[in-house]
């Protein structure tokens, strides 16, 4: 006889994770952090961009690499450079102390997919971390808004591919900082509708992660 003990749960998706970070205390804080839950697989931990990209052209690429972008020698925006040309299907999520608007902007041109700030705290920088891994682009949420009322003085221009309204709302709500779930919940609608806009978002503003879709849709005055 089988108890519901012996039935074998499912295994939990591990993500595969690198951490480029100077600061040694940090470093070791958000290490222990990462280390405390199943979901997450330390595939290298690095001081500098260096070691970082050698060890990317002999390992498994990462599924996400966080990176400060305060570095010795390579700074952090080259070797965003860097590593999206070395491991095109890593994300690349920015974990810093700068919160200046070039700094931003950069970061997202050169190829990252989220952009975090340190003071946001430990627990909100899990949860973005936590995001990245499941294919949202976390961003702080003073840097979605410095995003949105950057782009949002651009008057708005024709094009065949508008965002419908129900679009547009989803990629409000997403320029605000929220999670999938909490836009789903904001408009009463289910994830899978989300998922669902935000796919038809992406095709239709030939972007490939919500930080481009945000950047895009602002410029081109949507927001």
């Amino acid at each position: 006889m089988h108890t519901s003990d012996d039935k074998m749960s499912p295994q939990k998706k591990q993500y595969g994770l690198c951490l480029l970070e100077y600061h040694i205390e940090y470093r070791e804080a958000l290490l222990e952090a990462l280390k405390s839950t199943e979901e997450f697989q330390i595939q290298g931990v690095f001081s500098n961009a260096e070691d970082t990209l050698e060890h990317l052209q002999t390992a498994d690429a990462p599924d996400v690499l966080i990176i400060d972008l305060g570095l010795p020698g390579m700074d952090g925006l080259d070797a965003i450079r860097e590593i999206s040309t070395l491991a095109p299907d890593t994300r690349i999520l920015v974990l810093t102390v700068f919160d200046n608007k070039q700094k931003v902007f950069q970061a997202l041109g050169a190829g990252a997919s989220g952009y975090l700030i340190k003071a946001d705290g430990l627990g909100a920088i899990m949860k973005g971390i936590e995001d990245i891994c499941h294919g949202i682009s976390p961003l702080s949420a003073e840097i979605a808004s410095m995003v949105f009322n950057t782009f949002s003085r651009v008057k708005p221009v024709s094009s065949e591919n508008d965002l419908s309204e129900r679009e547009r709302k989803v990629l409000v709500e997403l320029s605000k900082g929220y999670s999938r779930k909490q836009v789903a919940e904001e408009l009463c609608i289910s994830i899978h509708t989300v998922n669902t806009h935000i796919r038809t978002i992406y095709q239709k503003l030939q972007v490939h992660n919500v930080s481009g879709a945000i950047l895009k849709a602002s410029a081109a005055g949507v927001l």
